[in-house]
Parts: C-alpha cells; sequence; structure tokens
C-alpha cells in the first residue's frame, strides 16, 4: 500500500503489531527518565540521522571545542557529546546528514531498504505523517519525563494517535517587531494588544507619512498560513482539521481572520498589496530590516537579524494582537525533534540505547546549553527557562522564551501539510486580491485538500 506517495515493502500492519507488543516488553522507566542502558551499551554503536544545517558530526566529533559565535549549533552540539560521552564513553555514535527537506524521504526509503538508523531528526509538520505510515516508534514507555515539555507541542504535532512519537528539542515563536520611532512619532507609547486597537494605531502612523505601516505574509510561502493565520485563527477558537484529519476550512473563525487581513490590505490600506508578490524569507525580512515598513509579523530568528543589523535599540517586539481583549492568546512554534524508526529484530538494549540518546539530547540540561551557544533557539522544556543560561540572556530572548511557553502551539497534524497550506494560502491571496468570495475559495481549498488526502 502507497504511503505518502511511496510503496511501503512491508505490511504497516503487521508492523504496528510488532511494534505494540515490543514495547509491552520493555522495561518500566526509572526515576532518571528511561531505564538506563549503560551497563549493556559498550562496544555498541549508534547510527543517528540528523540535517546538515545542525553539524552534528562536525560538533560532537571536534578535537576541541568549537569557537563561538560562527552561526552554528557546532559549540552547544559539542557540549552535549561531552556529557553523552561521560556516560557512554565506549558507543561510537556515527552521523547521517541530509538537507533538512530530505529528512522524511531518507527515513521512508531507509525503512524500505531495511538501513535504518537508531535515531532520526525530523521537524515538527512530517512527524504525524511519518508515524501514520509506521514509519516512527511510539516514544512513551522510555521516559517519565514527558511533562517537561510544551504540551502543546508533545501532544499535538509530536503525537500521533495518542502515542508520543517526537522529543521536540528547539522551537520558536511568531510575534511582532516594530520601530519604535514610528510609533512615537504617531504619539503612541505601546503597541496594541486587541485587532481593533492596532489598526488605529496603523492608521496614526500612516497619518504621519510611514506609506506601509505593516507588513505580513501574504505569497506563494509555507509562512502565509503559518504566521498570518493560524495562530489568529487560534485565538478565536477555530482550527483546520476536524477529529477525522479532515480539513475545515471555511469556517465562521476563518472567515473573521480573512476579514481582518482585507481589512488591513484593502479597507484601510495600512498594508500594501505588493506583499503578495514576496515570496523569499530574506526580502519579507527585509521590509522591517530596512524600516519600509513601521510593524512586521514575522519570528525570533528575524529578532536576530536586526540585533545583528545594530537595530536592537531601535526596533521593539510585541505579542501578536488578539481579536478582542477577551481572546486567548497564541502564538505558532515550530521546532524540530528527535525520533526513533519503528524497526523490527532489534535487541532491546539497542532500542533503549537510542531513546537515551534522543531523550539525551532533547533534555533540559543539553537544551540550556543550546541556549546557551545559539542565537534565537528556544527550548521546548519550560524548567530550562530558569536555568543560569537564560537569567544570562537579554530582554528580547526572555520575551520570546516565555512567549513560546506561554503561547506556543505546535503545526496541524495534517495528512499532508504542505498541500494544506498550499490550499490555504491560494485561498488567501484569490481573497485579497478580490478573484474570490471568502466563502468560495475557503471552500474550493476545503474540497481539494479533503479530496487528495481522505
Amino acid at each position: 500500500m502507497p504511503v505518502n506517495g511511496v510503496s511501503n515493502n512491508r505490511s504497516k500492519l503487521n508492523r504496528r503489531t510488532v511494534l505494540k507488543g515490543a514495547a509491552a516488553a520493555l522495561a518500566a522507566p526509572s526515576a532518571f527518565g528511561i531505564r538506563s542502558a549503560a551497563a549493556q551499551s559498550g562496544g555498541r554503536s549508534l547510527k543517528v540521522l540528523t540535517i546538515e544545517p545542525h553539524h552534528f558530526a562536525d560538533g560532537w566529533h571536534a578535537a576541541s571545542e568549537p569557537e563561538s559565535g560562527d552561526g552554528t549549533f557546532k559549540r552547544a552540539i559539542w557540549g552535549i557529546a561531552q556529557n553523552w560521552k561521560e556516560r557512554h564513553p565506549d558507543v561510537e555514535v556515527q552521523f547521517e546528514e541530509v538537507a533538512w527537506d530530505q529528512v522524511t524521504p531518507a527515513v521512508i526509503l531507509a525503512s524500505q531498504s531495511g538501513t535504518e538508523s537508531d535515531v532520526v531528526q525530523v521537524n515538527d509538520l512530517n512527524i504525524p505523517k511519518l508515524a501514520r505510515g509506521g514509519f516512527l516508534l511510539p516514544m512513551d514507555q522510555f521516559s517519565d519525563q514527558w511533562d517537561d515539555y510544551n504540551q502543546h507541542l508533545l501532544r499535538g504535532v509530536a503525537s500521533y494517535d495518542g502515542a508520543i512519537y517526537g522529543a521536540p528539542w528547539t522551537t520558536d515563536c511568531r510575534h511582532e517587531l516594530y520601530w519604535k520611532s514610528d510609533f512615537a512619532a504617531a504619539g503612541l507609547s505601546d503597541p496594541a494588544s486587541t485587532w481593533d486597537e492596532f489598526v488605529e494605531q496603523l492608521k496614526a502612523i500612516k497619518s504621519t507619512g510611514v506609506e506601509n505601516p505593516y507588513s505580513f505574509w501574504a505569497g506563494n510561502s509555507v509562512h502565509t498560513p503559518t504566521q498570518s493565520l493560524l495562530s489568529q485563527l487560534w485565538m478565536l477558537g477555530g482550527d483546520v482539521l476536524d477529529a477525522d484529519g479532515r480539513a475545515v476550512l471555511n469556517t465562521p473563525e476563518m472567515h473573521e481572520v480573512f476579514g481582518f487581513y482585507n481589512r488591513l490590505m484593502n479597507e484601510e490600506q495600512v498594508s500594501s498589496p505588493d506583499l503578495i508578490a514576496i515570496f523569499d524569507g530574506g526580502a519579507y525580512a527585509d521590509q522591517i530590516l530596512s524600516h519600509k515598513v513601521a510593524v512586521s509579523k514575522n519570528g525570533a530568528w528575524d529578532w536576530w537579524r536586526a540585533v545583528a543589523a545594530g537595530h536592537s535599540d531601535n526596533i521593539g517586539y510585541f505579542r501578536t494582537p488578539r481579536p478582542n481583549a477577551d481572546a486567548p492568546d497564541a502564538a505558532l512554534s515550530g521546532f524540530w525533534g528527535f525520533e526513533l524508526p519503528a524497526r523490527t529484530g532489534i535487541d532491546d538494549a539497542q532500542q533503549e540505547l537510542a531513546a537515551e540518546f534522543a531523550l539525551h539530547v532533547t533534555s533540559a540540561e543539553s537544551q540550556a546549553i543550546v541556549v546557551e551557544h545559539t542565537e534565537g533557539r528556544l527550548p521546548t522544556r519550560p524548567s530550562v527557562l530558569d536555568s543560569p543560561q537564560v537569567r544570562a540572556k537579554d530582554d528580547a530572548w526572555r520575551f520570546q522564551g516565555a512567549y513560546a511557553a506561554e503561547a506556543g502551539r505546535g503545526m496541524p497534524a495534517a495528512a499532508d501539510s504542505g498541500l494544506l497550506f498550499d490550499q490555504m494560502q491560494t485561498a488567501f491571496q484569490r481573497f485579497l486580491t478580490g478573484q474570490r468570495s471568502a466563502e468560495d475559495a475557503l471552500s474550493a481549498a476545503e474540497s481539494r485538500y479533503n479530496s487528495q488526502v481522505t
């Protein structure tokens, strides 16, 4: 039976049956999170599949501590490796690194050829896809510390069918950046927290001569639905999938979100229609960094671009405005996680060692090391926010870390997130450009998605 468009040469049903039996046979976890395999790990090796941008191999096998400030994870990975090697000095760890967008195909192909890694690094969007296809092993039984993760992320897209399939590693949060001088010129002291107040502030800024006060994602990019639509939709109590995984896009809540952005772009004209032509993330980031706009919705990563450009004193940050004062706060927080490929014929000690590796890399201790040595990377374990590494951070980082912990939610667990987001983005553009009504655009997007994946 094809899985995600690729023929799987094993029976998904039989494979899940075998895995459930194997999981039930494992011993209960210890107080340290899993039953340690240290006594049985001598001479063993682990094969780990990671993405190239994180430089796991370089950091892990470095002869000495890498230099800081090189914009990579190498120094953080080196610190995580030292703690692991102290516990498992005789375990050899081998890394296979692939392009970030090739991880999911690599996991599927390895499964079909029987060459699976012991541990894989997969991003949030693809965890449900791989779990649904039977390519990942549930991780619940390997830890008793699951409460120390952001539960929106862990119990959302990191889980499938009630079981945990991924240990979230690092995350981010989307929020607004703004030029303080533009607000001051308009007589505004603080950015607004609700839609109506925010629109009035943007109008006041425009009256001072700022041509385009606000930018939001509207182009042909995955960021259009993930940054412009989802958090606002969640604040209204809406969502994009029903209990059966079918798209539910043509809803009153989505209409309200569409109406808000139409008000910004077409009614009040405080956002430029040219945003629909911006597809590249760097070009979009340049809107705020080059002061082409007064306010921009983006994320933690672009705050660090502002810092690098020398604008940390000029540009401020604030939480995404809510539909009304009573609406709950919500921010999208994407993440990378570590998972265990579903394999048969693997002895318990090897499987437990692999689980211990995945949980070590995503432990509070390891995430604090990442926080210390990288920029714009937020922990998925809220306990890290009380660490010395976080206390040494600046106000902006602590704002982002708290925002992600309190309001961060994961991606929708769609059967094919790419297709769902493409349909949402197309509907959004057709509505903003006046080609279709919200009703027609969202109905068509909903039908197209459901006809292709359900």
